[in-house]
């Protein structure tokens, strides 16, 4: 009973996981691999040059497209079985929920923060409907968790690594810039974030020299493919008819229903609504984390859908949910994140004496 009690916040997650993976197991049952996934594996029918040259011809970002080479040996074993396919979009949901975890275990002090971050990641549609798709979208939200992660670590020694921590870190987060576009706004923002969230700390200064020393060379390394890869050949857009308003409303026509269908989609589940007083908590709760969490929603959840927002009108690409599927479970850990700090300011205030809030 001791050992229970002490692992509960474990317990407690990993009994909402698994109840997470059979809803995306039981969506996977239901599916059948639609139009896009069949478009997008075309290039894996031919061999490996034919499968690097056709990749242009397929992709908005070329060779931007690394899930492409996760699933090509896999499509080369199992052919068009969707159960074989999603193997690798299965361990890379199992593995952003531990990612996730590690995560909040840095900064959730209460059992109920773990249960809300959780929830809205386990019952997410968007989330759902991409954690076995044969598409890069399965992998975007552990690879950002990861690149958060790493960031955590680094930020941990002040980015002051010995030459193989050094080299290992580099290669992680050049693979990460070169997996997807938006590999270099996870790259970007994390950074910034975990720089700007150490104020205060002695060697705050050799911490930012230190990481700018760290950040140089992987941009130096990553930029040119980068580019390349999004000036050289690929697909066009205006290959496809589409408006980027054809799936969320204008914030100009319809700035309401905008924002409603943008953190509709963050939720993802209309139950988990009752949370939401949770993003604007900051404002109004004045407990020592609150600039700490203005900046992660500020870097980590309005800046990068707003930077996606402003580049699809610029390219006339649909502005559609499945592009930032990488910032729910941002979302989903800000909002367990804000509650704890409530949970946490009103347990200090009973100890106190003081009337808690009602």
């Amino acid at each position: 009973l001791v050992k229970i009690r002490k692992n509960l916040i474990p317990i407690f997650v990993i009994i909402i996981c698994v109840y997470a993976m059979y809803l995306r197991i039981r969506h996977l049952y239901g599916h059948t691999l639609w139009v896009d996934e069949l478009f997008y594996l075309r290039p894996s029918e031919g061999t490996f040059l034919e499968f690097l040259r056709d990749i242009p011809k397929i992709e908005f970002c070329s060779y931007l497209s690394g899930d492409l080479f996760i699933f090509y040996p896999f499509f080369k074993i199992f052919s068009y079985d969707k159960w074989g396919l999603s193997i690798p979009s299965i361990i890379a949901t199992v593995a952003g929920f531990y990612l996730l975890y590690l995560i909040c275990k840095r900064y959730f002090k209460t059992i109920w923060a773990y249960l809300i971050a959780f929830l809205i990641v386990c019952f997410n549609a968007t989330l759902i409907f991409h954690a076995t798709e044969i598409r890069t979208y399965a992998f975007l939200p552990t690879i950002a968790l990861a690149a958060l992660y790493i960031f955590h670590k680094l930020a941990d020694v002040e980015f002051n690594l010995n030459r193989s921590r050094r080299i290992q870190a580099t290669i992680f987060f050049i693979l990460v810039i070169w997996f997807h576009v938006y590999g270099i706004l996870m790259f970007l923002l994390g950074l910034l974030y975990v720089v700007l969230f150490k104020p205060g700390d002695s060697n705050y200064k050799a911490c930012i020299k230190n990481a700018a020393r760290f950040a140089v060379p992987v941009l130096f390394i990553a930029m040119p493919f980068w580019l390349y890869c999004i000036f050289g050949p690929h697909l066009r857009y205006g290959h496809f008819n589409m408006t980027t308003f054809d799936y969320i409303p204008s914030p100009i026509c319809d700035p309401i229903g905008f924002i409603k269908s943008v953190i509709g989609n963050l939720v993802g589940y209309k139950v988990l609504y009752v949370f939401l007083p949770g993003i604007i908590m900051p404002l109004f709760v004045f407990n020592k984390d609150r600039i700490k969490q203005l900046l992660f929603l500020s870097l980590l959840i309005i800046a990068p859908i707003a930077l996606i927002f402003l580049l699809d009108i610029i390219q006339n690409y649909w502005f559609i949910q499945r592009q930032f599927v990488w910032v729910i479970p941002f979302f989903a850990f800000f909002v367990g994140w804000t509650w704890d700090s409530l949970l946490v300011l009103c347990g200090d205030m009973d100890r106190k004496g003081m009337p808690s809030p009602k």
